[in-house]
């Protein structure tokens, strides 16, 4: 058995892609008997003796609750915008001079702390986005010296739109620490091929090192039953959105462009008030579009197979990042339909394995999408969770760390 020590800024309670993969990996680890340890940068709620918080509520609380509260809505239009003007400024400032990330001040904690951490480890593993996991990892690394495993969620400098900082001023910074800590690093997991090659290509990395660790989800019975319970003759054609939109990643205009107006459908968005703004910039139809706040993962998948007809995703606007909610709609079941932005999107190679994902693209007639689409219904009966887990379940990624 491996004592593992997990550096990850985000983790539980906080919602993220990410924090949803590494808890159900180190529930997954622990089950298998190994000791480990979780050092992250989110508070936490209730004691875990397995979980270590290094953070400095000031200032760095102050930009979490900035963010949290910009994000909702409030009754009062002032004070909405009060927290607009405040994320504009913080935004502005972070872009600007902020390195790596967003959370600068906690790469300062953990400098302030190292030498009061008392870490015993096998296997350090870092977690991004966002890229300072990788940066604290070094840090507290250094003295120990110990194997370390990266697990690359999205891009850093090859990151083409929404960049962590500013690349005109942190280009060369940039590529210095990420060829450095590929070159240190004795595994490096990627979500998926696309990425792995990139990256790969790019920084010269040794094949011997990399590893597609793909997105991971889970299987739920009775969010099944509800998929299969779930009245798909009915009208309006609901589709689901569940998350948020990256402008120049992941953007709405295109899918609403093609969808709007083809058939009797519906949208509903659960997604945070800078994606509703967005979204509604493109919206022509205003009465068949409603919105709704992010809400947590249980609740949204059973909110995903009672409440709509199929779930959409929207791809992003480059290969090397794939849209992980694409692998939470299909651990529902329920019919998927992703629209695709660019022609070397992963999710086509997904599709080829479960019948009830459908990718489309502006390329596709949409008397054919009509077609498509009446047909995904039926196979919902066709999808099999023993396929999907073996795929995609936590043993299945940690069986590939044969190391530990």
């Amino acid at each position: 058995m491996s004592k593992i020590l997990i550096v990850s800024h985000q983790f539980l309670p906080h919602q993220s892609p990410r924090t949803t993969r590494w808890k159900m990996i180190y529930d997954e680890l622990n089950n298998r008997g190994h000791e480990v340890m979780i050092l992250t940068g989110t508070p936490q709620e209730e004691k875990n003796e397995n979980i270590i918080y290094v953070g400095n509520k000031n200032p760095e609380g102050v930009v979490e609750n900035l963010r949290k509260g910009s994000n909702k809505s409030h009754s009062s239009s002032l004070l909405n915008f009060g927290f607009r003007l405040l994320k504009l400024s913080y935004r502005f400032l972070y872009k600007t001079f902020s390195w790596p990330d967003y959370s600068m001040f906690w790469l300062i904690s953990i400098l302030r702390n190292k030498k009061n951490l008392s870490l015993d480890y096998d296997y350090i593993i870092s977690v991004s986005l966002p890229f300072s996991s990788h940066v604290a990892a070094y840090i507290l690394n250094k003295k120990y010296k110990k194997k370390w495993i990266m697990d690359i969620g999205d891009p850093f400098l090859l990151k083409k739109n929404a960049r962590e900082n500013n690349h005109l001023i942190y280009f060369f910074l940039n590529k210095y620490y990420e060829t450095k800590f590929y070159s240190l690093a004795y595994k490096i997991l990627f979500t998926h091929k696309e990425s792995l090659e990139t990256h790969s290509s790019y920084f010269n990395i040794d094949k011997e090192k990399l590893i597609v660790g793909k997105p991971i989800s889970s299987f739920d019975e009775e969010v099944y039953k509800l998929t299969l319970s779930y009245d798909y003759l009915s009208n309006p054609i609901i589709f689901g959105y569940f998350g948020v939109l990256t402008k120049g990643v992941r953007s709405p205009e295109n899918v609403i462009n093609y969808l709007e107006g083809l058939g009797d459908f519906e949208f509903k968005w659960f997604t945070n008030p800078d994606s509703k703004i967005e979204i509604s910039k493109h919206v022509r139809q205003k009465n068949n579009h409603e919105f709704l706040n992010m809400v947590s993962r249980s609740e949204a998948l059973k909110i995903m197979a009672s409440s709509n007809h199929c779930l959409l995703s929207i791809g992003n606007k480059n290969s090397a990042q794939l849209p992980s909610k694409v692998i939470e709609y299909l651990s529902t079941g329920k019919p998927v339909v992703h629209f695709a932005e660019i022609g070397d999107d992963p999710v086509f190679e997904i599709s080829k394995k479960y019948p009830n994902l459908l990718v489309i693209s502006n390329e596709l007639d949409k008397e054919e999408f009509i077609k498509k689409l009446n047909n995904l219904f039926p196979n919902i009966y066709n999808f099999s969770s023993e396929t999907f887990l073996e795929e995609y379940s936590a043993r299945t990624l940690v069986n590939q760390l044969d190391f530990i």
